[in-house]
C-alpha cells in the first residue's frame, strides 16, 4: 500500500476533535488530562540517558507532550512533526522557539527527520473506520520507515486486546502480532509495557541492548 488515505482519515478525525474541543486533551481525542499525562510519562521513559538527546515527536498534535517535557527533568532537543497543518500552526503559535514541520513522510521522496528517539504517541491507537488489515499494513509500513531514522530507539502505543470489550473505532492489536513484526522487521531489542493502568500498551524498540 502506497497511499496515505488511512492517515488522512485519522487527520480529519483529529482536526474535528480540535474544532470541537479546542486545545485540550479532548481536542486530540484523549478522554482526560490524567490519562494523557500518564501516556506522556510512559513515552518519555523510553529515553535511557540522562544526557541531552534529540527527540522527534512524530504526530505531535497540539504539542502537549512538549508541555509535559518542559515540566520534567528530561533534557531533550525537541522537534515536532505532524500530517495536519492545523495542528502544526497551533504548535508554532504556542511554541515559536521550537521546530515544527508539517510533512507526509509516506510521500515519494519525503524523509523522516533523524533523532536519537522518536515518539509516536496516539498515532496507532485509533482507526476511525479504516479496515483493520489496512490499518495494520499502514502502521507496519510507517514503522519500517521511521525506525531506521532513530539512532537509539522509538516508542509507540496501541490499544490492548485484553479489555472488557473492543471498540470498533480503536485499533486493538495482539501482543504476539506486533511482537512478531518488531522482531522480524525492526529489532530484537524491545519491551512491551502494559503496567500503567490504561487499556493500551506501549512498545519500546531499541537499536541495541541496554
Amino acid at each position: 500500500m502506497t497511499d496515505t488515505s488511512p492517515y488522512r482519515a485519522l487527520v480529519a478525525h483529529y482536526e474535528a476533535c480540535l474544532a470541537r474541543h479546542g486545545d485540550t486533551p479532548q481536542g486530540v481525542d484523549w478522554p482526560d488530562a490524567e490519562g494523557a499525562a500518564t501516556r506522556y510519562r510512559i513515552m518519555a521513559e523510553v529515553v535511557r540517558e540522562r544526557d541531552p538527546v534529540d527527540l522527534l515527536d512524530f504526530g505531535c498534535g497540539a504539542g502537549h507532550f512538549l508541555g509535559y517535557l518542559r515540566q520534567s527533568d528530561l533534557k531533550v532537543r525537541y522537534r515536532g512533526l505532524d500530517l495536519s497543518a492545523r495542528f502544526i500552526d497551533l504548535c508554532r503559535r504556542k511554541y515559536p522557539d521550537e521546530g515544527f514541520d508539517c510533512v507526509d513522510v509516506m510521500e515519494h521522496g519525503a524523509a523522516v527527520p533523524e533523532a536519537d528517539y522518536i515518539i509516536m504517541n496516539g498515532v496507532f491507537t485509533e482507526r476511525c473506520g479504516v479496515a483493520y488489515e489496512t490499518m495494520f499494513e499502514a502502521m507496519t509500513r510507517l514503522l519500517a520507515k521511521v525506525f531506521p531514522r532513530a539512532r537509539k530507539g522509538i516508542a509507540f502505543n496501541l490499544m490492548s486486546k485484553h479489555v472488557d470489550w473492543e471498540r470498533d473505532d480503536l485499533f486493538h492489536v495482539p501482543y504476539d502480532r506486533i511482537g512478531h513484526f518488531v522482531v522480524s522487521q525492526l529489532s530484537r531489542h524491545h519491551l512491551i509495557r502494559a503496567d500503567y493502568g490504561l487499556y493500551e500498551y506501549t512498545v519500546y524498540v531499541y537499536k541495541a541492548a541496554a
